[in-house]
Parts: C-alpha cells; structure tokens; sequence
C-alpha cells in the first residue's frame, strides 16, 4: 500500500513535472516569435527615418542652394560636437539645386553616382542595423543627365531618389 501510494506521488511529480516543462517550452515560443516579429518592425521603423533623413537633407541643400543664389556645390555647417569645431561639408548639386553628383567626382571615389549621392545626403555606411542598403541606379532616356537611385534592403523594402526633381519616395515594401 504504502510502494502504490508513493508510485502514484512519482507518476504524478513526474506528470506535473512534464507539464511545467510543456508549459515553459510553450512560453518561450511565444516570446521569441514576439522578438523576432518586432525585429522586423524595428528595422522598417529604422529604414523609414533613413528615408526622413535623407529627404530632409536633399530639402536643406535645395534651400540653402537657394539662399546662396544658386551655385554649382553648397556648403553646409555641421554641428560641432565636444571639443571639435564644426565642420564644413560640400555638396555638388545639379542646375535645379539638387543633391546630385558629377561624373568626374565618381571617378575619383570610384563608386556609383547613387552610392555617392548617399555619402553626401547621410555622410554615414550604407547600413542599417545589421542589413547592407543597396544603391541600385535606374537609368531612364528621359532622364539623362539625372539619376534616379533606388536604395533598398534585402528585405525588400526601399525608397527612391529623383535628382531631377529631388522628390524621395516613401518606403515602399513588401506590405506595401
């Protein structure tokens, strides 16, 4: 009687043992499919404030190409940060005081015109977290003497520059 009682004690620790077990493995599943599901949405937030900051920078250099009455490269003051002194930035623009980039500074950087109209809009990698951004320049006859740059994330998401027009796109994607 007392081997039966003690058994069942085992059978039923053991029991409620596998069901806690069950439960946290559950759980956990749970979580980590939250954590990776917000990672995406993390890095589409990321993307998005690219895409701001980019567009807000190719609108600075328009307005201050204007204010400077119209020159082929504007200069830009950069924040001074602790002991160092504020930095000057030239930027080319194109005859519509658009960020834009001449053929012979590619050379020189040997990049593409959209990899290098990317170094003068963020000054920063083309990177995001842990993903690469791709500049991919999309040529267009009626467009020649511009560049249309599309810059994406592999996982699918991207925007787009008009250097014609200094139009930027919003993030387009794979929910879009």
């Amino acid at each position: 009687m007392q081997t039966s009682k003690s058994s069942e004690k085992r059978e039923k620790s053991v029991a409620e043992f596998i069901l806690v077990i069950i439960l946290l493995g559950f759980l956990m599943k749970l979580f980590i499919g939250y954590y990776f599901s917000q990672e995406e949405n993390i890095t589409k937030a990321g993307f998005k404030t690219l895409a701001q900051n980019f567009k807000n920078t190719v609108v600075v250099v328009h307005a201050q190409w204007q204010m400077d009455n119209r020159p082929p490269v504007v200069s830009l003051s950069g924040v001074a940060k602790q002991d160092k002194a504020a930095s000057v930035v030239r930027v080319s623009v194109n005859e519509k005081g658009w960020l834009d980039t001449e053929r012979s500074s590619l050379v020189k950087h040997n990049v593409t015109a959209c990899e290098h109209i990317w170094q003068l809009a963020m000054s920063m990698p083309m990177s995001l977290m842990k993903f690469s951004v791709a500049a991919i320049e999309i040529h267009n006859e009626r467009l020649s003497n511009y560049h249309q740059c599309r810059y994406i994330l592999s996982t699918g998401d991207y925007f787009e520059y008009y250097s014609a027009t200094g139009q930027v796109t919003q993030v387009y994607g794979n929910d879009n």
